[in-house]
């Protein structure tokens, strides 16, 4: 009977303690949320318990600490040091302001001289024969027009030359013989030619051949020498039609790896010998790099300099623009469109190509922007704490032009902004990895 006394009296003890200390909390709770309300009875960012709500990043985009709260006037220093290095840092740097103004930017390129393709004429013999005697023996010759290119032995041309010989001889119909002389002239003889067989009679063991332009001549039409077919034969077969001469006058040509041709070599009818280009105007091949690709654009002049004669520049317009990747290497190269009336610029001599663009965006100095691999980020200030101090937030941008001074800003950052000079003294290794992460 005295067990369960003791039971029953150590039972009631037991509750009247939880009674206690449920009544003392319950007392804390109404304290603590009466001092919560009378001080801040504005902050609509606490609930009832006095406990802090996350919040959402702000219109900026810039990322608060779920648990804490930002001032309102963001001048305490303490709330501030407690977030990460790679969110927010204070720091007494220099400022600087982001100018919204309108420059004109400058590019810069460097290239060489080529033929223009488009003045290229073709040299092509309309029959086939053997080369006996060759007067343009290298690339890059230059020739007039009018000039012997070569002397070609052909049993077809002799052929037709003895037909006109006899029609001129044994008949008189003039139709007649005006269609024999018409046919050696869409062989590619002249007059004068023509007129050498009337009065000798006989023709001619070999024909020569003459150049009906001016210029430059070329084994391929790019001027580079090679990898240019000219849709000829091969030296294999070089001889394969003069043993059938009598029956037949198909007579298959050869060229070289260059494509260029010698003396002794066969060529076929209709085959490109070579080319001949005025060169009165020339392309100018220039690179410049990636950056500049978003500004150039077809149509925009260019001030071009020439190593030959530096002290008088010309201007040129851009007629293509082509993203190319050599060598682990992106940049933009552009073809220019040079004048050459006096044949002035030399193959392959250097340029100099500078282009202009005028645009308005926000400029900052090159110090105030930091490359995290491919991101560019910046440090915009945010606040000012009571000591002074700068309150700086990390912020990527998209960069334009760039120079050793002036970086322009396309994307993320407003004119007047304010942002550290030194960006590179803001950052850590946190802040590194964060955007590391980003890029893909």
């Amino acid at each position: 009977m005295r067990k369960s006394i003791q039971l029953g009296t150590k039972r009631c003890s037991a509750t009247v303690i939880m009674a206690f200390l449920l009544l003392a909390a319950v007392a804390c709770r109404s304290g603590a949320g009466d001092e919560a309300q009378q001080g801040n009875p504005g902050d609509t960012s606490h609930n009832g318990a006095g406990m802090e709500m996350p919040r959402e990043a702000d219109h900026e985009g810039h990322r608060q600490m779920p648990g804490k709260q930002q001032p309102s006037d963001s001048t305490d220093e303490a709330f501030w040091s407690t977030l990460p290095a790679n969110q927010t840092v204070i720091s007494r740097q220099a400022v600087v302001q982001a100018g919204d103004s309108s420059m004109q930017y400058s590019f810069s390129g460097n290239g060489y001289v080529d033929f223009d393709q488009r003045r290229s004429r073709k040299i092509a013999v309309r029959v086939g024969g053997r080369i006996e005697k060759l007067y343009t023996k290298y690339n890059y010759q230059y020739v007039r027009k009018g000039e012997k290119l070569m002397e070609l032995y052909s049993p077809e041309l002799n052929t037709f030359v003895e037909e006109f010989l006899f029609v001129s001889r044994q008949s008189k119909d003039p139709v007649l013989l005006d269609k024999a002389r018409q046919k050696l002239r869409l062989l590619g003889l002249t007059e004068a030619q023509i007129n050498q067989f009337t009065r000798s009679g006989r023709a001619p063991f070999t024909i020569s051949v003459y150049s009906p332009y001016e210029g430059y001549v070329l084994f391929s039409p790019s001027g580079s020498g090679g990898g240019m077919g000219t849709g000829a034969g091969t030296e294999s077969g070089s001889m394969g039609g003069m043993a059938a001469a009598g029956r037949s006058t198909s007579i298959s040509g050869s060229v070289l790896p260059d494509n260029s041709i010698r003396e002794g070599m066969y060529v076929s009818k209709d085959q490109t010998v070579f080319w001949v280009n005025d060169f009165l105007e020339a392309w100018g091949v220039v690179a410049f790099t990636s950056e500049a690709g978003a500004v150039l654009e077809p149509g925009r002049e260019t001030v071009v300099t020439s190593e030959l004669f530096p002290e008088r520049p010309l201007r040129a317009v851009i007629g293509m623009v082509e993203p190319v990747y050599s060598s682990g290497q992106k940049f933009t190269q552009v073809r220019l469109y040079l004048p050459n009336p006096n044949r002035q610029l030399k193959q392959n001599s250097l340029l100099t190509a500078k282009a202009y663009a005028q645009r308005t965006s926000p400029v900052v100095p090159a110090s105030s922007v930091y490359y995290v691999g491919r991101t560019a980020i910046v440090w915009v200030r945010t606040g000012v704490t009571e000591s002074g101090s700068s309150i700086f937030q990390a912020r990527a941008v998209r960069v334009g032009h760039r120079d050793k001074e002036m970086v322009e800003i396309t994307k993320g950052l407003k004119a007047n902004d304010w942002i550290a000079r030194d960006a590179a003294y803001l950052v850590d290794s946190e802040t590194i990895i964060q955007y590391l992460s980003q890029v893909k």
